[in-house]
């Protein structure tokens, strides 16, 4: 099922997942097929509804990053509440567009118009959530935040995640989400290093240590 999900089959019309190299969709895509089989109506409806949000542009995203912008609980969702707008516009952007990869958010985002955007990135900005706990944890993990790891050319997280740069502030964010997407930018492990991505992330997650993945994701989600 995920072969099939992944690259379509040919001569049916049924093509292949819209994202490269978002495996981590693919599976997920495969778990909810295998269960749509038995699932009840009302098991659907409590996965992709939220009660209670009217309006539907909204709706439609807090049914996976929750009402609140926390994600619903869900280990593979992002904390939206609390980021800046400037990043949240520039991330549906670049959805919209392919410049950033996810066959999920691409559909989603493509629909919007500037001023459902507009509407959108400010509703979840103003929630409390990202940058509301100050991160804690291994000294470790500490300095790769703070100093980086310069041996292996790893720039500090904070030199580009921190609250007023123009990317995405991670105090706060859930770790089991950083953790992932981690997992994911570094890719195959029997691939060799020159035939993966030299995008900015896919390096830098290639150069933290295996061991430092889970710390590193805790000491930033603040706990």
């Amino acid at each position: 099922m995920f072969w099939i999900l992944k690259h379509g089959v040919k001569y049916t019309g049924m093509p292949g997942w819209a994202a490269k190299d978002r495996d981590d969709e693919v599976r997920r895509m495969v778990a909810f097929v295998r269960l749509l089989p038995e699932m009840t109506p009302a098991t659907y409806r409590s996965l992709t509804e939220v009660p209670g949000v009217t309006d539907a542009k909204i709706a439609t995203c807090a049914g996976c990053h929750g009402a609140d912008g926390r994600g619903r609980n869900q280990p593979d969702m992002p904390v939206l509440g609390g980021q800046s707008p400037a990043y949240l516009r520039a991330a549906l952007e670049a959805y919209a567009t392919g410049k950033r990869q996810s066959a999920v958010m691409a559909n989603a985002a493509a629909t919007l118009t500037p001023a459902e955007m507009t509407r959108l990135v400010d509703h979840f900005a103003a929630m409390k959530g990202i940058g509301s706990v100050t991160p804690s944890g291994s000294t470790e993990a500490a300095k790769i935040d703070r100093e980086g790891l310069p041996k292996v050319q790893l720039p500090a997280c904070a030199s580009c995640h921190a609250p007023g740069k123009p990317y995405p502030v991670l105090a706060g964010q859930r770790a089991s989400y950083i953790a992932q997407r981690l997992r994911n930018w570094r890719g195959d492990e029997t691939v060799v290093d020159a035939r993966k991505s030299q995008s900015t992330m896919p390096v830098i997650a290639r150069r933290i240590p295996e061991d430092m993945i889970d710390p590193l994701a805790h000491y930033l989600a603040g706990r």
